[in-house]
């Protein structure tokens, strides 16, 4: 008889078992079905995150959006229905404060509005603003030629303004927008600002201007009847400009500008500490820079007196001398009234009368002559003697400035708006009256006296 095979029991329960392990293979399921529910957990977080993430964005550009258009009405926008509901408890609120906030941006326009001063937008028309201006000084705009606004500093320059400044002590000054440069007009000035986007243009039919220009994209030119004064983009320049209708002066205390006279076309660039006259015969006349030339003074510091006619019997009588005599250079020693000794130190001399008495004619604005040569050229001497060196010459159809500054049978002489050159004698100088030289003798002495 056969024994059944007997299935294993149960040690704990005493119930038969299988051979196989069961309990081991519902465990793997159990595990299996426990790692899907984790991975499909994390892919719902995750979508939940992107769409969190994408309705922040679209707040967000909501906002950004709202406070580009903060200059129109608030209620013009009207909330969503869906959100109808929820934004009625805080509506009135928000809705107040907005139009507190307009209310007071509406009477800050207002105000700017009234205050000349302040400009809301930058038009590219306005140039510059004004910082001082004093005594007569108008600007007209263009188009306007009777145009007489009140001028106060702040006021803005326009493109195209036509600044015209009256007599000493008139001025203005003011700052040019794009480069912060400043530009100085001074008395019986009259110029025209024209402004593009190649270059600064002025316009100048007469007078004085200091300028310091900064480094700028455009190039700034002063345009006259005899000259053309260019200081290229991306150069500074530091110049005193004077502008007559006889020649046009020019001083750079720093930096450089080119010079073109416009009669003859000649072309010159200057650096800093130099002077350079342009003519109305299409000359270029170049220096080294005095210190009196940085400084620009009153266009009336010089009287010039009207040329009369000289007398016919003067002219003829210094005509027979000249043809009679040989040797002029004797002949005019010899006939020279009592002159005194000369000194031996000529330096002191010229130093004190190119500079003190310079200075004090020009303080006092004492009487300066306008002569003219008696006949052919006159030389200029460096010191008060004929032995010295010539430094100039006045031509012979040429108009100078006599100073009241007498020596040793010499006067000091200038050409207009050069200030003094050199010792003419006084016998080669056709005084336009007859009792001028003596006048100017008097004032010498009792106002220049020079201790050797």
């Amino acid at each position: 008889m056969t024994k059944k095979k007997q299935k294993p029991r149960d040690k704990d329960t005493g119930k038969f078992v299988s051979s196989q392990n069961p309990v081991q293979v519902s465990e793997v399921k159990k595990k299996d079905f426990s790692i899907l529910g984790i991975f499909l957990f994390i892919i719902v977080i995750f979508l939940l995150l992107i769409l969190n993430n994408k309705i922040l964005l679209n707040s967000i550009n909501n906002e950004s959006s709202r406070s580009q258009t903060s200059g129109e009405s608030i209620s013009e926008i009207a909330p969503s229905p869906t959100e109808e509901n929820t934004v009625d408890s805080i509506k009135s609120p928000i809705l107040d404060e907005a139009n507190q906030i307009i209310t007071e941006l509406d009477s800050t326009v207002e105000n700017l509005t009234d205050n000349q001063l302040s400009e809301v937008f930058v038009n590219p028309d306005y140039i510059g603003r004004i910082l001082v201006q004093n005594g007569n000084v108008n600007i007209i705009s263009k188009g306007d030629l009777e145009s007489k606004e009140k001028l106060y500093p702040g006021k803005i320059i326009k493109n195209g303004d036509q600044i015209v400044v009256g007599e000493y002590p008139s001025y203005i000054s003011f700052v040019l927008n794009n480069d912060n440069s400043i530009v100085v007009m001074y008395d019986n000035t009259n110029a025209q600002l024209v402004f593009n986007n190649l270059s600064n243009l002025y316009k100048i039919k007469k007078g004085k201007i200091h300028i310091n220009l900064m480094r700028s994209s455009k190039s700034t030119d002063f345009v006259s009847q005899n000259s053309i004064v260019r200081i290229e983009k991306q150069h500074s320049a530091l110049m005193n400009l004077s502008f007559d209708k006889g020649q046009d002066q020019f001083v750079t205390i720093d930096g450089q500008a080119t010079i073109k006279n416009e009669l003859s076309g000649l072309s010159l660039r200057m650096i800093k500490q130099q002077k350079l006259f342009s003519t109305n015969i299409g000359q270029l006349i170049w220096s080294l820079a005095k210190d009196f030339d940085f400084m620009i003074v009153p266009t009336n510091q010089l009287e010039v007196l009207p040329i009369e006619k000289a007398p016919a019997k003067k002219v003829i009588s210094v005509i027979n001398k000249i043809k009679t005599t040989p040797k002029p250079k004797i002949t005019i020693t010899a006939i020279k009234p009592s002159v005194p000794k000369t000194p031996k130190n000529y330096d002191k001399t010229r130093d004190y009368d190119f500079n003190t008495a310079f200075d004090i004619i020009k303080r006092e604005s004492l009487i300066t002559y306008l002569e003219t040569p008696i006949m052919g050229d006159i030389p200029l001497h460096y010191f008060p003697d004929t032995d010295s060196d010539v430094v100039s010459s006045i031509s012979g159809d040429e108009r100078f400035i006599v100073y009241p500054i007498y020596r040793f049978g010499f006067v000091v002489i200038g050409r207009l708006g050069t200030g003094p050159l050199g010792y003419a004698d006084v016998d080669f100088i056709n005084f336009s009256s007859e009792d001028r030289l003596g006048k100017i003798i008097d004032i010498s002495k009792s106002r220049f006296i020079v201790k050797n």
